[in-house]
């Protein structure tokens, strides 16, 4: 047994072991069960098909069934710090196992699993980027729906309702409420800010986070400004560009009131028309934002008037 078959093999077992820890609870596959079924092939053994994914492989199907009825479940934590690092933990189980099952497929119980009709590919991508979710619109088929290649002016339209709703007096647009027209982005948008929280991919992962960060009976976003650029954007397809006021409250454990603060919005189109960057920047400080969220009292401080002078 050579030096690098063995560090492979050590290595292997040492990442089974910690899936397993992860997969024990969907149908009882232990630790003891991997231990044992890794080390029947042995590192000698390892292209060999002697063992089958009766355990393995079905306690990882169920496990990459059941991570989007776990993220749908994490957007039901109030607080927002916890509900994205459970969002993030999610996402990350699946990228871990998509990773381990492209590079592992060597070990029998992993090429017996791709083999499986149950199999697909998009079972470990990320629950954060797929179509699923609150104010996700979706086809009878259960693909998303997608309006692509609308005029720039007609999405700039859609992105106007978004913020105001049937009427201009409606000052809780979708940064309050978490709804707006899924149709006009893509999947795996990339959504970036100055929040410590951000940058985040994926519609659904944003979507999550946004429904439930401000209390919406004592919060508002105003829209004070829409324009749009024909060929503009990082991809040169368009660009949307709003300013917007917001303030309220916070729903962390102590409800923090958030002093007014301005910024502004770009929407950044692809080849389909389709949003693919929503990019934020705001009139104020991280730091200051920051500060004050955790201690509401510090607005008053002389050091912010001093900065705004």
């Amino acid at each position: 047994m050579n030096a690098t078959m063995a560090t492979n093999w050590m290595s292997n077992l040492i990442i089974l072991t910690i899936l397993s820890l992860i997969i024990s609870h969907i149908d009882g596959f232990s630790l003891q069960t991997v231990v044992r079924r890794l080390s029947q092939i042995g590192p000698h053994q390892v292209t060999t098909t002697t063992t089958t994914s009766s355990g393995v492989g079905t306690a990882v199907l169920r496990l990459g069934n059941s991570l989007d009825g776990l993220y749908d479940k994490s957007s039901l934590i109030k607080c927002p710090f916890f509900r994205r690092r459970a969002a993030d933990a999610i996402d990350n189980t699946a990228m871990l196992f998509h990773f381990f099952l492209i590079r592992h497929k060597s070990l029998p119980w992993i090429s017996d699993l791709l083999a499986d009709p149950d199999y697909s590919p998009e079972l470990f991508s990320c629950p954060g980027c797929k179509p699923y979710g609150r104010h996700i619109k979706r086809l009878a088929d259960g693909t998303a729906e997608k309006t692509r290649h609308l005029t720039l002016g007609e999405v700039e339209g859609r992105i106007h309702y978004d913020w105001v709703g049937a009427g201009v007096t409606d000052r809780r647009g979708y940064y309050i409420t978490g709804k707006l027209d899924s149709t006009i982005y893509t999947d795996d948008c990339l959504f970036k800010s100055p929040d410590p929280d951000m940058p985040v991919r994926g519609l659904r992962k944003y979507l999550s986070a946004a429904a439930q960060l401000f209390d919406q009976r004592q919060s508002c976003a105003e829209l004070l400004s829409i324009s749009s650029t024909d060929g503009g954007g990082e991809m040169g397809h368009g660009i949307v560009e709003v300013t917007w006021r917001l303030s309220g409250i916070i729903n962390l454990p102590w409800h923090p009131t958030v002093e007014p603060w301005t910024g502004s919005t770009r929407y950044h189109l692809d080849s389909d028309g389709l949003i693919y960057m929503h990019e934020e920047q705001w009139d104020i400080s991280v730091w200051r934002a920051f500060i004050c969220t955790l201690y509401p009292e510090a607005r008053d401080w002389i050091i912010w008037k001093r900065s705004d002078n």
